[in-house]
């Protein structure tokens, strides 16, 4: 409760600056990660069945042989609400004198922008750790199962290989390597790798150089404009890097209510009342399109 007694210097005539919330704001990210959509209900669900295998050699009149398509994972999008309000006595918001509480309004929309990223990034920060999709495992796995009962899949590196020039080649063919819920090729390719901040000069460097980097040799640089950076302030870790299919992946954010300002007074004490609301939901439908590996050299086993 902002009150004229806590906040006397901006009541005070002569100060040269009150130091506001001026830091510039980040740009947003998350958006240029996932998929987003509006939702009408208070509930998203996704579900897919699976194609089918290769197509069978048949002598003539022989019968066709036919196949069933199988039921794959089921996953629930639940819209979560997320508010921040303040309040500020109306002495206050008549005698400041530098428009500071005017101003607070717009620093919940900033706090609205924050915790969208923050909401987002949770997807990547728990990727190897908690969070499970449709199939039960976390978003980067080494063992996801196939709705068919086939071989299981990764899309981890299990050694935890940090990024090289070396070891994104190795990504990038782990992830061509990607099937579907038939064990059939699906043209899964890397289009987008995000990094860390303690990351980004290097995947520049691998990315964006005219020759390779870390050689002697004036090789052309086959990697340069491979793929889009993204350096995310947001990543938890300084190490783990990912790389996405943009136009196959399945990480969704959905907007069931889009960030809206309010303000009322109290009748009765004459405060000045202000809120922020969403409501949204974030997650993945399928892990394929998404590899990622901890980037810390050590080994990972789930």
């Amino acid at each position: 409760m902002a009150l004229t007694p806590n906040f006397g210097d901006l009541l005070e005539p002569g100060l040269r600056q009150i130091f506001d919330d001026k830091y510039e704001e980040m740009k947003e990210v998350f958006s240029s990660i996932f998929h987003v959509d509006s939702s009408t209900s208070d509930t998203e669900r996704d579900s897919a069945i699976t194609g089918f295998s290769l197509l069978e050699e048949t002598g003539q009149g022989a019968p066709i042989q036919y196949e069933d398509p199988v039921q794959m994972y089921d996953v629930s999008y639940v819209h979560k609400k997320y508010t921040k309000g303040f309040k500020v006595s109306e002495e206050l918001m008549e005698d400041d004198r530098y428009n500071v509480i005017k101003k607070k309004p717009a620093a919940l929309a900033r706090a609205c922008r924050r915790t969208a990223e923050s909401l987002a990034a949770t997807v990547f920060n728990n990727a190897f750790s908690s969070g499970t999709g449709g199939d039960g495992k976390y978003l980067i796995s080494y063992i996801h199962p196939r709705a068919d009962g086939g071989t299981a899949q990764s899309n981890a590196s299990t050694s935890g290989i940090t990024l090289t020039e070396t070891n994104l080649n190795t990504a990038l063919l782990a992830m061509r390597s990607q099937l579907d819920d038939k064990g059939m090729k699906i043209g899964m390719k890397a289009d987008t790798i995000i990094v860390p901040p303690a990351l980004e000069k290097t995947a520049n460097i691998i990315l964006n150089s005219s020759l390779r980097s870390g050689t002697a040799d004036n090789d052309a640089n086959y990697y340069k404009g491979l793929l889009k950076v993204i350096s995310w302030d947001w990543l938890s870790s300084s190490t783990a890097w990912f790389l996405l299919d943009s136009s196959q992946h399945e990480l969704n954010w959905f907007w069931r209510i889009k960030p809206e300002f309010k303000q009322d007074n109290s009748f009765d004490t004459g405060m000045a009342l202000f809120k922020a609301r969403f409501r949204s939901s974030v997650g993945w439908s399928d892990w394929r399109g998404v590899w990622g590996s901890k980037g810390d050299g050590l080994s990972y086993s789930s």
